[in-house]
């Protein structure tokens, strides 16, 4: 340090002798931002109703390769590390993957297609994080979309 309150160059620093200012140059802040608290994902549906759409019958083929490549290798058929979403299982596709997670939503919210974040990636909405899904793949029909819509808005049922 040079004199009394004179001021020094310290590596990248500069630094204000007797040490009540410092000053980095080129400094970028580490701290991150935390993810939004987890949102509730319990169910909103009415189900005493009947389903008119089924998870078996018409839900899980559109993950098939045949269709939109959903559950492919590669893609969603195993936890992806960077997304950790998986449509393998029934289970898998109400597990919060990490882009849900940074936006503070359910993947999928019984009773609630637009409070997911799974409609939200297949519709390209304003705001998902990347690509809408499939992304590699043609975008999917708006019949099947609204097919998944009506399927979470009755409950996302196992049936």
């Amino acid at each position: 340090m040079v004199g009394t309150w004179g001021w020094t160059r310290l590596g990248g620093v500069l630094v204000l002798a007797g040490g009540l200012v410092a000053a980095a140059h080129g400094c970028k802040s580490t701290t991150t931002k935390p993810p939004p608290p987890p949102p509730d994902c319990s169910s909103v549906a009415d189900t005493t109703q009947p389903a008119t759409v089924s998870y078996q019958a018409d839900i899980l083929p559109l993950f098939a390769t045949e269709r939109y490549h959903c559950g492919d290798s590669g893609c969603h058929g195993a936890p992806l590390i960077s997304s950790d979403f998986s449509v393998s299982t029934y289970e898998d596709l109400f597990h919060r993957g990490l882009e849900a997670v940074n936006k503070g939503m359910c993947t999928i919210r019984p009773g609630a297609p637009d409070e997911s974040y799974f409609v939200w990636k297949i519709e390209s909405r304003p705001g998902i994080e990347g690509a809408r899904m499939p992304n590699t793949f043609p975008a999917m029909d708006p019949a099947d979309i609204q097919l998944i819509r009506t399927w979470i808005a009755e409950g996302a049922r196992n049936n």
